[in-house]
């Protein structure tokens, strides 16, 4: 019986150690930088600009001299590289779980479990245009802008 009356002990000193770090989270994070365009709400992260004047300024995740983004495979089984932004197009390459990817830009096109984002994959460290389902990848550092069309 002491057994059982410290192991709910224990339950709820751990339920409520989560419930605390839940709701501290949100008073540690940092506030959203102030944006140019205030009529516009945006979800994204903002867009280089003082770290393209200055590389200093810039993420370490963002590669400032190719205006690449990079993000991290997710995919337990790996993740297939395709031509155009959509599972139909012709699949290029595979790339391994844990993979580092250089993300040029992304697209809105077809939906992969809730998520209707594609990344283009940047050229110069792919070795061809491929596009990956932004759901199986974790952005490091800033989400992509948007493709220039």
């Amino acid at each position: 019986m002491v057994k059982s009356k410290l192991s709910k002990l224990a339950l709820v000193a751990a339920g409520g150690a989560v419930a605390l770090a839940t709701a501290a989270g949100p008073a540690f994070a940092e506030p959203p930088a102030p944006s140019a365009d205030l009529g516009r709400q945006s979800i994204e992260a903002p867009r280089a600009g003082a770290e393209m004047r200055n590389p200093e300024m810039a993420p370490e995740s963002m590669d400032v001299r190719h205006h690449t983004y990079r993000g991290q495979v997710i995919a337990r089984t790996g993740l297939n590289v395709r031509s155009k932004p959509n599972t139909h197009s012709k699949v290029l390459a595979t790339l391994p779980y844990g993979k580092i990817v250089h993300i040029e830009c992304k697209v809105n096109s077809q939906n992969i479990d809730g998520n209707p984002r594609w990344y283009k994959l940047d050229r110069k460290h792919h070795h061809h245009d491929g596009w990956v389902s932004a759901r199986y990848v974790e952005n490091i550092g800033p989400a992509p802008h948007f493709c220039r069309r």
